[in-house]
């Protein structure tokens, strides 16, 4: 044989040679197994570098409206954390993004229970309630809220609510044996005002004076409530 194919002869053998020390490598490598690591909660950026370290291709699939996490971190993954796969396989993240705002509805008026769950409707949270005393909001229903209506903000947000305990009541005064003038003077500098007037005639007392009063003195009532009053007349 010609010394000319004899070294044609052993190019080849060494070409094929290492064409098939290749294909084993690629083909070891290709299924090398890794364990897949946990990227919850981590920002994008760090997530994809854990990712590819591991030999992982980082593929954002989805973003997510999600109130618990932060936007821009990853909130789930697959393959699972712990899960075995082939270097080069792809890492299928879902990445959070901020919630749109939304706005606020009114519950003022409302009773307690009608407006938590008008709150909770709007997906937001129900949070201190405290109670004042009001003249224009009976017993039981809300006064203010934290947030007013219409305003805007965030799914999961707490709104703080004042409740009404009723008008705040005070003592009423005595007015009996006053005149007219006087028992209206003293109701209203107490915080209430006359409401309707009788006569009737009791000759042990003089003319003008006030002989009953409704309710008595004493008695605990609301401010601004009306207090009826009996005129002597003789």
């Amino acid at each position: 044989m010609a010394i000319r194919d004899l070294v044609g002869s052993a190019v080849v053998a060494a070409v094929v040679a290492a064409g098939t020390t290749y294909a084993i490598n690629h083909t070891i490598l290709q299924k090398e197994a890794i364990e897949v690591p946990s990227v919850l909660g981590l920002p994008v950026q760090s997530a994809r570098a854990l990712a590819e370290n591991r030999g992982l291709m980082f593929v954002v699939t989805e973003e997510r409206e999600d109130a618990r996490s932060p936007a821009g971190n990853i909130v789930s993954q697959r393959p699972m954390e712990g899960s075995r796969i082939e270097r080069g396989h792809t890492l299928d993240v879902v990445v959070a993004k901020a919630p749109a705002p939304i706005k606020t509805p009114g519950v003022v008026g409302l009773a307690l229970a009608d407006g938590k769950l008008r709150l909770e409707a709007a997906k937001l949270v129900v949070g201190k309630v405290t109670e004042d005393t009001s003249a224009n909001v009976k017993a039981g229903s809300i006064i203010s809220q934290g947030i007013g209506e219409g305003g805007e903000t965030r799914i999961g947000t707490t709104v703080d609510l004042v409740v009404s305990k009723g008008a705040a009541t005070v003592a009423v005064p005595s007015v009996v044996g006053r005149s007219l003038a006087k028992a209206k003077e003293e109701l209203q500098k107490a915080g209430f005002s006359v409401g309707n007037l009788r006569s009737r005639s009791d000759d042990d007392h003089s003319d003008g004076l006030i002989l009953e009063q409704t309710p008595a003195a004493n008695q605990q009532a609301p401010k601004g409530s009306l207090v009826d009053l009996v005129i002597n007349r003789t």
